[in-house]
């Protein structure tokens, strides 16, 4: 039996929904898996980091393996092989979406039942991050509210993500580990205003709002401490016309949203990264509306 999973790439929070909301894109990665003798192995494809040929430390298998385990179904006897698209520790749910795959692997494989929340709660105990699997899983904006099944809506299909995608990666513990554990009242109700207006905005497609929509209190400028060159890409982004901007998922890359032609944006997010000393690349990606495909052959 071979299984071919195509799954987005997703960013998280995009401003005031820190672990709660996440947006697919239309970049993805394509893993295929065919059963055939032997042990468990994988292919981590061209220009894959070191040691990700080793399935003992790479995400897809190790989620894999791990829901094998908890089918009670050996996990040896397939062969990964993986095109990564997804920048890898860049804020584009590179993890969420390799968890994602081992996890529908096992589950394709071994045609055990499932529901949506279910895998999304696998993925979660792998990997940490249940709003970039939402998106990649379901597609459009994930909302994830604790306690409660993950929903999704549609975005316009007008819109367009502006990314500026630093060279150098940066792991979310670390940027995590800089976050306050606590907020006042005054930020609480800010940011929980903030979501509000931010799920109104792409419910409606008036797009305008997103640049109050997008602003943050809890979590961005104690990552931008972090990261050189983040706060002023976000305001080159608004100062040329996108409609919002902030750190995509926890950095280091940034996000810009906008309905307009996407040029002066490109131009000058990269133009303030280069100013900054920050090398990096621009990319343009449209909203991904629906989810991971999975596909099964014999």
């Amino acid at each position: 039996m071979r299984v071919r999973i195509a799954v987005p790439a997703s960013v998280a929070n995009l401003g005031p929904g820190f672990d709660i909301l996440a947006l697919a894109l239309q970049l993805q990665n394509d893993i295929r898996a065919e059963q055939r003798p032997g042990a468990l192995s994988i292919d981590a494809g061209p220009d894959a980091p070191m040691g990700l040929d080793d399935p003992k430390r790479n995400l897809v298998t190790i989620a894999y393996a791990k829901s094998c385990a908890e089918l009670e179904v050996p996990a040896t006897g397939v062969h990964f092989a993986c095109v990564n698209r997804i920048p890898i520790g860049r804020g584009m749910g590179s993890s969420a979406a390799a968890a994602l795959a081992g996890v529908l692997v096992a589950t394709a494989l071994h045609q055990a039942p499932w529901d949506e929340d279910a895998v999304l709660d696998r993925v979660a105990e792998l990997e940490g991050h249940r709003d970039n699997a939402a998106a990649a899983l379901l597609g459009g904006l994930a909302i994830c509210a604790p306690d409660a099944p993950a929903v999704h809506m549609a975005v316009s299909d007008e819109l367009r993500a502006v990314l500026f995608i630093p060279d150098v990666a940066f792991t979310t513990h670390e940027a995590r580990q800089v976050v306050p554990a606590s907020f006042s009242r005054a930020d609480a109700i800010f940011n929980a205003s903030r979501c509000a207006l931010l799920v109104r905005a792409l419910a409606t497609g008036e797009h305008n709002g997103l640049r109050i929509a997008m602003q943050d209190r809890w979590h961005q400028e104690a990552r931008f401490a972090l990261m050189p060159g983040a706060k002023e890409v976000v305001a080159a982004a608004i100062d040329a016309g996108a409609s919002g901007a902030s750190l995509a998922g926890a950095g280091p890359s940034i996000i810009a949203l906008t309905p307009l032609a996407p040029e002066p944006i490109v131009k000058a997010m990269a133009a303030a990264g280069a100013l900054a000393g920050v090398a990096g690349q621009t990319m343009v990606l449209a909203p991904r509306n629906y989810g991971t495909r999975v596909d099964v052959s014999p």
